[in-house]
């Protein structure tokens, strides 16, 4: 063979360029790929011309000796294409920009990329696979996968993707198939099979429908032997050749047939179709029509080898019709094998040249004409788009199925009355499935290994008597029935075991196939099919069972004996928040991507140590994060379900909603004297303010009053007043070794029942209001406000931070500091609550109190904008919702709602940025919170930050505007 040098392999190129530009340009009567075509082939030897029609086997994850061998490979013969396996993106591409360098010809570049480059290449995510999208009913979904499997491949500079497999799995044992088929459904493989190709060809990739005639009805793999398909003709036109005809007719581009036996199509011995001229060049070209590229399966399959003439296997598959022989096992043996049976007549060179000529002409098709090289430059973040992730997402979520549910269980309701535990079967840490689980209830976690011994099945069975629901899940599985699909026999019994002890809802994230492993699926309170074992798929599938996300999916094939292929329960209902992608609610990621410098400079500033940030849109969370640290010592980063002290948020999530639902049960009137629920107080001016002034605050109530100087004699803790343990006499805590005497909780009452009333009624913002307004709800509900709303709201909404007391539930770690209080409490407020009154009365007051996370502010926030409903429960009447939202008093300059802000009138100062609707309402708190809801955009913006640590005098998150900057990069970034 002829070496060329690199300046004539340039000018050879350039030529070629010329040529193809020009043909376009003459507008004669030749089209441009015959100039193309035939320039190409002409320069061509005879030799170069039957290594055209192979294409090598490729890596890009080997060593650089590895690399120099095969790139001389191919300057020396010259082959038509490589085929890429295990490698990288960029490591691919550095790879391809060299063999193309020294190729005298383009290379036809292809990948087998079933479900994306990720199947093949590390640091690329994966779609999902064949038989999780045969699950779900919007094939559009498919044609979007296979058009940004295009653009990923073709940004990797691939040309030829070796899918869609097109193979019906009507045998649940297929070894090699299974989990790689759309099902066992024709009609269902064809569509989707269809609408992948769709998609990559739609957007410049060939396509290559796999495994002609089809290899879904086998029980052999034919990389290690050759199976056998003993069905009529006619069995095989109505099922292995009907996805084929579906797509030749589509237009597809590839088909490559497969080292298989079927003596219906070709009745001799051992006759392969991939060297049978009936199988190909008689029903496929012929009888089907397909006039595109015939490529076999790989050479180097035992299916093959094992089984055909070493010698003549390359001359055998060209004569029976294929044009690019994929892998052959020695390359520049194929070359000289194929040459000698052209000089002994066996295959003649006609047929070489008219082969060499159609690949030429596909790979003009493929603009390998004006090849440039793949630029490096961002190239994995280039191929791992967001518009993949998306699509990924919409995809898994749509294919989660329910089998069972007879009791109508999902989605979970009623969330106060269970007491949850997970059990995971596959790994014992903590799974995202349980993470996400513990996102919308409180749930108590167990994990076991694989393969469970029946000491640590029974250790967990005796665990699990204090529980009303169990919620399974079997991950770390497999695509093989050679291996059970990853379920292991005895973990599966002791799952039916525990069905008969405890109502138990079944996940596995595996082959629906795996379902036959249980043989109690009739007693599972639920049971579901999640296809893939992946933390994406874990999390859809958590939010599937809580109703945060429809579940649509139906079986792509049938199941056990129980379920039959399109076999699944829909649930259309969505009744809590659900977690996503901010473009699925229209809003912009690189727009919100600003929330991060803005926080970064407050951090930096020392405005506060570390936030914890969330958008919510239409029902989903979007943006959820935390920054910094807990402290500025910079030792403990802020975690999304740390807990911050919410300060006068407390108002809105507490005392205001409890008001609320009193007013819709018609056991408390806004318009009402405090004096008809406070009898005690009838004769205190306090007595006749009405709940309406009070919560829209222009009752005449002081701003503040600092009870705390009782306790205090001068600058110094009144020994007398204060004890250092607790005790009968000193219940209540105030801080670390810190206890007062109950009659504080009232000496704070009288001084308010005492205190003067300013004449004029006009809106002034005080906390007393909302301490008198507690005292009042405990009277008519007999319970401490803090029972009240815990078990009339954050319970049936699933709450797991949110409460009063924090330090009686949560580990001190998990609590942000507040202020080093130098006056009061001589020390750093940690995991009791800052306001000094809300402290002396024990923790508990309608002013302030609460602690949460960031997540469990906007689940109330989200059941305000629904109107009072979440969760499937109606907990405030929508009428309520309304008029407690809205302002009241606007002839008087005030524009509070009842307990909720509201904002300013334009070019008056306020609580939010400019664009917050008239509409909207929410609350700041003094430790550095803020929480906003806006119905007009359906929109919640939730900010929870420690700005007073360790000093409550730094105002700079005020001085800044941060709070109301972050809202106004969040309206900014919605898309209109």
């Amino acid at each position: 063979m002829i070496r060329y040098s690199a300046f004539y392999r340039l000018l050879f190129s350039l030529i070629l360029m010329v040529l193809a530009e020009t043909s376009f340009s003459q507008g004669t009567d030749s089209k441009p790929v015959d100039h193309w075509v035939d320039s190409v082939f002409n320069s061509l030897t005879p030799d170069e011309r039957i290594a055209q029609l192979l294409m090598l086997r490729a890596y890009s994850n080997r060593d650089q000796a590895y690399v120099e061998e095969f790139t001389t490979l191919v300057e020396d013969l010259k082959p038509g294409g490589v085929c890429f396996f295990q490698g990288g993106p960029v490591r691919q591409a550095i790879v391809t920009n060299r063999l193309q360098s020294v190729s005298k010809t383009p290379l036809f570049v292809a990948i087998d990329a079933e479900w994306g480059a990720g199947m093949r290449l590390d640091s690329i995510a994966w779609f999902p696979k064949p038989m999780t999208l045969g699950a779900i009913n919007n094939d559009s979904l498919i044609y979007e996968m296979g058009a940004e499997i295009a653009r990923q491949l073709k940004r990797l500079g691939v040309h030829m993707n070796f899918a869609p497999v097109a193979d019906v799995n009507n045998n649940p044992l297929n070894p090699v198939i299974n989990a790689r088929s759309f099902g066992e459904n024709r009609f269902n493989v064809s569509s989707k099979a269809g609408m992948y190709m769709k998609g990559m060809q739609d957007h410049g990739l060939i396509a290559v429908a796999k495994h002609y005639p089809g290899h879904g009805d086998t029980g052999k793999d034919s990389h290690y032997t050759l199976p056998s398909i003993n069905k009529s003709r006619a069995e095989l036109d109505s099922v292995e050749l009907f996805p084929f005809r579906h797509l030749i007719n589509l237009g597809i581009k590839g088909v490559m047939v497969s080292h298989l036996m079927v003596p219906a199509l070709d009745s001799a011995d051992n006759a392969i179709a991939t060297l049978s001229p009936l199988v190909i060049n008689d029903i496929l070209r012929k009888e089907m029509g397909f006039k595109g590229l015939v490529i076999t399966d790989g050479m180097d399959m035992k299916g093959l080898t094992d089984f055909s003439d070493p010698g003549l296997v390359e001359v055998d598959a060209l004569k029976a019709g294929n044009d690019i022989l994929l892998l052959p096992v020695d390359a520049r043996k194929a070359v000289l094998n194929i040459s000698r049976a052209i000089d002994s007549g066996i295959i003649s060179m006609d047929l070489i040249d008219q082969k060499c000529r159609r690949v030429l002409t596909w790979k003009f098709e493929s603009e390998l004409a004006a090849f440039q090289d793949i630029k490096v430059e961002n190239l994995t973040r280039d191929i791992n788009s967001r518009e993949a992730m998306l699509i990924t997402g919409k995809a898994n979520a749509e294919a989660i199925t329910l089998l069972t549910d007879p009791g109508h269980l999902i989605p979970l309701t009623s969330i106060d009355t269970l007491k949850l535990a997970s059990l995971v079967i596959g790994d014992t840490l903590v799974t995202p499935f349980q993470e996400m689980l513990s996102v919308y209830a409180p749930v108590v976690h167990f994990n076991l290994p694989k393969d469970p011994t029946w000491q640590q099945c029974d250790s967990v069975r005796k665990l699990l008597s204090p529980f009303n629901l169990l919620i399974v899940g079997f991950v770390k599985t497999s695509d093989l029935p050679q291996k059970n699909f990853g379920i292991n026999r005895s973990a599966a019994s002791f799952i039916d075991s525990l069905s008969l002890k405890i109502p138990l809802v079944l996940n596995i994230f595996t082959s629906p196939y795996a379902v036959a492993s249980f043989q109690e699926t009739e007693n599972f309170a639920a049971t579901l099919v999640s296809y893939q074992d992946n933390a994406g798929m874990q999390e859809l599938t958590a939010q599937a069972l809580f109703g945060a996300i429809p579940v649509k999916g139906r079986l792509p094939v049938t199941a056990g004996k129980d379920f039959i292929s399109g076999s699944g329960l829909q649930r259309n209902n969505v009744i809590r928040l659900s977690f996503g992608m901010p473009e699925q609610s229209e809003l912009s990621y690189t727009g919100l991507e600003t929330i991060d410098s803005i926080v970064a400079g407050g951090i930096s500033d020392g405005a506060f140590p570390g936030a914890q940030i969330l958008v919510l849109r239409k029902g989903r969370v979007v943006f959820r994060k935390s920054y910094g640290n807990l402290t500025y010592s910079g030792q403990n980063p802020v975690k999304n379900n740390d807990l911050y002290d919410l300060a006068s948020l407390t108002k809105i999530l507490s005392t205001t909603l409890a008001v609320m639902k009193l007013t819709g049960e018609g056991k408390m009137n806004t318009d009402q004297k405090l004096s008809q629920y406070m009898v005690p107080w009838r004769k205190s001016n306090k007595g006749q303010l009405t709940i309406r002034d009070i919560m829209a605050h222009q009752a005449g109530l002081q701003p503040f009053i600092p009870f705390y100087h009782k306790l205090l004699k001068g600058t110094a803790q009144d020994s007398a007043m204060i004890a250092r343990h607790y005790s009968q006499s000193f219940p209540v805590r105030v801080a670390d070794a810190m206890y007062v005497g109950q009659q504080w909780h009232q000496f704070v009452i009288d001084s308010i029942i005492a205190s003067p009333l300013a004449k004029k009624r006009e809106y002034k913002y005080s906390d007393l209001g909302f301490i008198l307004l507690a005292e009042a709800i405990s009277q008519v509900t007999n319970q401490p406000l803090s029972s009240y709303v815990k078990h009339s709201f954050y319970d049936k909404l699933g709450l797991t931070t949110m409460g009063y007391h924090p330090r009686d539930r949560f580990s001190i770690n998990r609590i942000a500091p507040t202020e080093n209080d130098t006056v009061f409490r001589k020390q750093l407020v940690h995991g009791d609550v800052h306001d000094p009154a809300a402290a002396m009365m024990g923790g508990v007051s309608g002013h302030a109190g609460l602690f949460s996370d960031a997540l469990d502010v906007a689940v109330i926030m989200q059941m305000l904008l629904q109107n009072g409903r979440y969760g499937g429960e109606m907990l405030i009447d929508s009428a309520v919702v309304a008029q407690f939202t809205k302002v009241q008093f606007p002839e008087n300059r005030n524009r509070r709602g009842l307990g909720f802000d509201k904002p300013a009138k334009p070019g008056e100062p306020g609580p939010t940025c400019d664009l917050a609707s008239p509409l909207s309402f929410g609350h700041s708190g003094f430790t550095g919170t803020y929480a906003w809801a806006d119905p007009e955009t359906d929109l919640v913006y939730v900010f929870l930050s420690n700005r007073v640590y360790p000093d409550a005098a730094n105002n700079l998150i005020t001085q800044k505007n941060i709070r109301t900057r972050i809202q106004e990069v969040i309206y900014k970034s919605v898309i209109k």
